[in-house]
């Protein structure tokens, strides 16, 4: 049986966990997705809508994603955003070290999905 409103548990679910991630990203942060591997790395800056503002791969290991967040907080300024939310998801130990580098640079927050 439905509830009438067309929205099941699972849609109320996603839509509460999308809100808490939202709250995590001010509105004036452009936002850097980060595919972590062993040796190559693709990094994507979207706005809030999730629209692809710059797309790169850096064949690098993830203590040396500097640069690429370096180059995703470049490209986030020239499209007039004040500063970078970087997210990943949270596996192996990766994550902690591109935490490290990004909460170390001044226009990143690290934010593990």
């Amino acid at each position: 049986m439905g509830n009438g409103s067309g929205v099941s548990r699972g849609d109320r679910n996603r839509n509460a966990r999308l809100a808490r991630l939202r709250a995590l990203v001010p509105v004036s942060n452009a936002i850097i997705g980060i595919d972590l591997a062993e040796e190559k790395q693709m990094v994507v800056v979207t706005d809030h809508d999730s629209k692809v503002l710059a797309r790169k791969r850096f064949k690098c290991h993830a203590w040396n994603l500097g640069t690429a967040l370096d180059w995703a907080a470049k490209q986030a300024a020239s499209k007039g955003f004040a500063a970078a939310t970087v997210a990943c998801e949270p596996t192996g130990h990766r994550w902690r070290v591109l935490g490290q580098l990004a909460n170390n640079r001044g226009s990143c927050a690290c934010s593990p999905c």
